[in-house]
Parts: C-alpha cells; sequence; structure tokens
C-alpha cells in the first residue's frame, strides 16, 4: 500500500527459501544484483505456495518515517481525477500512497463514517456540503476522492503536499481534509474483504483506457498513477 516510497514485495525481497516436493529452491548467491537469467524469486513469488513451503525469508527494512500525514482531495467527477493522477505522475512525485476513489466508493465511504462526536459536528457537516455542492457546483452522483499519505521528513512532506495541492488545484480538486484522507485510506480491498467482501478484483490500464476499464471492470476499481507510461 506505500509501493511509491518503498517498493512492492518483489523489491523488499533479499532471500527466500523454498522447500519442495523434489528438493530445496533457492539462490545460492546473495549479491545486489546478478545477470543469471530468470530469477527465482520471481518464481517462489508468483506461485504463492503452490509449488512449495516457504521456510526462510530475509527483507529489507528501513527506519520509520520521521513524520506522516494523511490528506484528501474531492473532484467534481472521475475524469479530472485521472487527469491529476497521471500529472502527478509526470512530475514524479511520489506520496507513500495516492489513490483515486470513484464516485461508488466515496459514497460507501460516507455511509461508514462515524456517528459524530462533537455537538458542532453536524453542522460542520452540513457547512462543508453546502460549500461542494452549492458553491463549487459538485454533484453527490458523481464527485470522486482522491486520499493521500506522506511520510518522511517534515521538509520532505511539505514539498510534497505543496506540489501535490497545487496541481490538485489546476484540476478543480479541493482539500478535504487529514481524516477524510485516514479514513479513505483505511477504505481499501485488504480491509474490507475481511469484514464484507469474499473476493477483489484488481486490474490496471493507461489513461487512455482507464475510464473504459473502470466501467468494463466489476468490483474494485484500482489505481496507481505509478504504473503509467507517461
Amino acid at each position: 500500500m506505500k509501493k511509491n516510497v518503498y517498493g512492492n514485495i518483489e523489491d523488499l525481497l533479499v532471500h527466500v527459501r523454498m522447500v519442495t516436493p523434489t528438493g530445496v529452491l533457492e539462490k545460492g548467491c546473495r549479491g545486489p544484483r546478478i545477470s543469471s537469467g530468470p530469477d527465482v524469486h520471481h518464481l517462489v513469488l508468483g506461485s504463492e505456495g503452490t509449488l512449495g513451503v516457504v521456510t526462510e525469508v530475509t527483507l529489507k527494512v528501513r527506519p520509520l518515517p520521521e513524520c506522516r500525514k494523511y490528506g484528501s482531495i474531492v473532484f467534481g467527477s472521475f475524469e479530472p481525477g485521472v487527469a491529476f493522477l497521471r500529472e502527478v505522475a509526470r512530475q514524479q512525485l511520489r506520496p507513500a500512497s495516492i489513490r483515486l476513489m470513484d464516485n461508488e466508493q466515496f459514497i460507501f465511504g460516507q455511509a461508514l463514517k462515524p456517528e459524530a462526536g462533537s455537538l458542532l459536528a453536524p453542522l460542520l457537516d452540513s457547512l462543508k456540503k453546502f460549500y461542494i455542492t452549492r458553491i463549487k457546483g459538485f454533484q453527490v452522483d458523481k464527485m470522486c476522492v482522491t486520499t493521500l499519505l506522506f511520510e518522511g521528513s517534515q521538509q520532505e512532506l511539505e514539498m510534497q503536499e505543496r506540489s501535490v495541492y497545487d496541481i490538485a488545484a489546476k484540476f478543480g480538486g479541493i482539500p478535504a481534509g487529514e481524516e477524510n484522507g485516514l479514513r479513505g485510506y483505511m477504505l481499501w480491498p485488504s480491509h474490507l474483504r475481511r469484514r464484507f467482501l469474499g473476493t477483489v478484483w484488481l486490474t490496471s490500464a493507461g489513461t487512455s483506457r482507464t475510464c473504459f476499464a473502470k466501467s468494463a471492470v466489476l468490483g474494485e476499481f484500482l489505481f496507481s498513477p505509478w504504473f503509467l507510461a507517461v
């Protein structure tokens, strides 16, 4: 979920040992880079336990980030959200996590919002809704949201935040706060699957095919700008 900074599991894996019915499968050398053909690690990861039992794993570790901050941005519809993500990728900005949720997920997330603990909270929510829908002209049945997670030093966070929110403004995005960012970050297939869903389908597509893929694929729509060719 934070691959933009830390990489995928194949980037974190240093060594793995798998016991199969015919013997032990592992690399004989643990050098940082080996040009020896197909990578055994990819075979082990891709098999997902169907070829044997993993008995030993060595992973890269990193110090905990100095600072962590969530954020969120509301867009009037899905298309400007896609354009925003593409521009973030083009400028090679790398928040730890950045995800675009479509209107269905946006509404679902609002339905799961816990009851307000303050008497002023409903009033503030009404004012926010009035601003978004009446003043900015966003339609509730078309809005989508991008959730953000920034990690790193304080200086890195400030630079990333400023750049990302400046780009969002160019595409009509409105900052929606840290609380919504945290709640949206937790509204993710791995969490939902344990509570509500049985299976989650993931797909990927270039920006020119993104909206088509969204309408064609049932279930969760995963969009990561770092996979785009821009």
